[in-house]
């Protein structure tokens, strides 16, 4: 039988690619056989025992390949329709179940949790030894909590006496759709700034020795969701349970969702996306509420966030 290559040069951010790696493992123990991977972040992918072999999809040639292997393709499908006018719409399908549908399948409960495998600890110059960690960067308007937040529940931190340490990088996503998310990179007076400082095998590190990791919807979100570390997940108006990690079958393994004032979960709701298309294969549009509010009422308060950091410390 020829090898297997699942193709995710379709697909560019960490969260969505590490989401692959429950289907990667479905497909090891379907084949019974190593999988090698395309994709635009190689390093996701090292130390991997049910991966074979990992290119870069910049270089690889997917036409001399597919010669030599069973070649599966994933996110693909994004923002394109069917011949049926399909449209698989991301803000409305669990994130791991993505790359399963893209193949014809789904996951159970159980088959859900993630697999990244770190690189040794780096001692790190000043890390002080109890921390709580937070990843301040800007994506997508739904799911971005505002610099002055992030730097108010440092302060408030700061003044409990906790040492607060930052991480994350300055990134571009591009695909079907295109933005930049850049960091929001501020002194910390009590603790560490380890913005565009730390792989991401360093940031797993970083996450599993915190006292908790506090974030939004993000690519280390779903990194945090292989350690064992604890979780406060920020509300945003992707419905949760689309993206909130799987641990030991559960989603509520040592995970917080603080969610502010609005409970729609607008970008997850279809009847948004026919409000502003007129139609269900419509994408709706993730820069603005589509309540039609000033803010994102969804994202919780600082004193809100600082509630629950104070129940697990």
């Amino acid at each position: 039988m020829k090898k297997i290559l699942l193709d995710l040069s379709d697909c560019y951010g960490i969260g969505d690619i590490l989401s692959s790696t429950p289907t990667v493992r479905k497909l090891y123990e379907s084949y019974g056989r190593k999988i090698t991977i395309s994709t635009h972040i190689p390093e996701l992918f090292d130390s991997n025992p049910y991966v074979e072999k990992v290119y870069n999809s910049k270089v690889i040639n997917l036409n001399y390949v597919k010669d030599q292997y069973i070649v599966h393709s994933t996110f693909d499908i994004l923002g394109k329709k069917t011949e049926r006018d399909v449209e698989y719409k991301h803000s409305i399908i669990d994130i791991r179940q993505y790359h399963a549908i893209s193949l014809g399948f789904m996951l159970s409960e159980d088959e859900m949790e993630c697999d990244y495998y770190p690189k040794d600890f780096e001692d790190i110059n000043g890390l002080p030894e109890k921390y709580v960690l937070i990843h301040p960067v800007q994506t997508w308007p739904n799911r971005t909590w505002s610099a002055s937040n992030w730097m108010k529940l440092t302060k408030k931190l700061n003044d409990r006496g906790i040492s607060v340490v930052s991480i994350g990088k300055d990134s571009t996503e591009t695909g079907f759709f295109n933005i930049n998310k850049p960091t929001f990179n501020f002194e910390i007076k009590n603790g560490l700034n380890l913005i565009n400082k730390t792989s991401l095998s360093q940031a797993w590190h970083l996450i599993s020795k915190s006292m908790c990791f506090v974030t939004m919807d993000s690519g280390l979100l779903h990194l945090a969701g292989t350690t064992d570390a604890e979780i406060i997940m920020l509300g945003s108006a992707i419905k949760p349970e689309f993206r909130k990690p799987y641990r030991y079958g559960s989603q509520d393994y040592k995970l917080s969702y603080v969610l502010g004032g609005c409970d729609l979960h607008c970008c997850s709701n279809m009847k948004y996306g026919v409000k502003e298309w007129g139609d269900i294969q419509g994408v709706p549009p993730l820069i603005n509420c589509l309540e039609n509010k000033k803010t994102f009422e969804c994202h919780p308060s600082v004193d809100k966030v600082m509630y629950n950091i104070e129940k697990l410390l």
